[in-house]
C-alpha cells in the first residue's frame, strides 16, 4: 500500500494545458504497483517530453526501476535537447542496475507546441499510433533502438522532424491493452486499437484514454486486467 501511494505521486497530477491541443495520460496497474511509466517532462523552448515506458514484470522491483528511470530522464531532459542523447545516457546508467533479467522499453517524444511538430526516439517500445482527422492510421512511431538496460554501448537514433496537422491524434501506450486476450485466445491487437481510438476521436483526450482502457478490459477473458495499462493521447485542434 505504501509503495503504491509513493508510486502514484510520481505520475503527473495533470497534463500541461496547451492552447490548440488536448493532452491526457493515464496508468492503471494490474497489481498494487506496476512497471509502467508515463510523464510530461518540461524541456527547453517550451517543448515537452511525452514519455511512456514499461519495465519487465510486476510488483515492487519493477516499480523501483520505473522510479529510477523517471529520475534519470527528468535530470537528463533538463540538460539535453536531443532525445537520442537522453536515451543513450539513460541506458548507460540503467545498464549497471538492471541485471540480465530486467529491461525497460521506452518511447520519448519531444513535442514542440509552437512549431506543431515532434521528434522521437524509441528504445524497443511498441509503436505509437498516429491517426489523421479521418480516424485512419497515418504513421507509426516505430523502434529506433533496443530496450534500455540490455547493452551499455547502445547509441539511439532520433527521428526526423515530423509535422502535426489539424485533427491529428497521437496515442503512446504500453503493450497492456494490445495484448489483452479473449477466452478464445484472440489478442485485442493493433487494428482493434486503431478502430477504438478512431471511434472515440471526437471525444476529449481523457475520454479517449479511458475508452481505450475499458475496451481492453472488456476484451479480456473474465473482464479482468492481467497487465498494466498506460496511454498518453495528444489531440491537435
Amino acid at each position: 500500500r505504501i509503495a503504491r501511494e509513493i508510486q502514484q505521486r510520481l505520475f503527473p497530477k495533470d497534463a500541461p494545458d496547451l492552447k490548440g491541443y488536448d493532452l491526457a495520460g493515464l496508468t492503471e496497474s494490474a497489481e498494487e504497483t506496476g512497471g509502467d511509466y508515463y510523464d510530461f517532462i518540461p524541456m527547453s523552448g517550451g517543448d515537452y517530453g511525452l514519455v511512456v515506458g514499461d519495465v519487465t514484470g510486476h510488483g515492487i522491483g519493477p516499480a523501483l526501476l520505473m522510479a529510477e528511470t523517471r529520475a534519470y530522464l527528468r535530470i537528463l531532459a533538463a540538460d539535453f535537447d536531443d532525445v537520442s542523447e537522453i536515451l543513450t545516457r539513460a541506458n548507460r546508467v540503467l545498464n549497471e542496475d538492471t541485471g540480465s533479467e530486467r529491461f525497460v522499453t521506452l518511447l520519448f517524444v519531444r513535442f514542440n507546441p509552437s512549431a506543431r511538430s515532434l521528434t522521437y526516439a524509441s528504445a524497443g517500445h511498441p509503436p505509437a499510433l498516429w491517426l489523421g482527422r479521418d480516424g485512419k492510421l497515418k504513421k507509426e512511431l516505430k523502434r529506433t533502438g533496443i530496450a534500455l538496460g540490455v547493452r551499455a554501448d547502445t547509441q539511439y537514433k532520433v527521428s526526423e522532424d515530423l509535422p502535426l496537422d489539424s485533427g491529428d491524434l497521437l496515442a503512446l501506450m504500453t503493450d497492456g491493452v494490445e495484448e489483452s486476450t479473449a477466452e478464445d485466445g484472440e489478442l485485442f491487437g493493433k487494428e482493434r486499437m486503431i478502430q477504438t481510438l478512431g471511434s472515440h476521436q471526437v471525444e476529449s483526450a481523457a475520454e479517449i484514454v479511458a475508452g481505450l482502457h475499458e475496451a481492453g478490459r472488456s476484451h479480456e477473458a473474465a473482464n479482468h486486467q492481467p497487465d498494466d495499462f498506460t496511454t498518453i493521447v495528444l489531440k491537435v485542434d
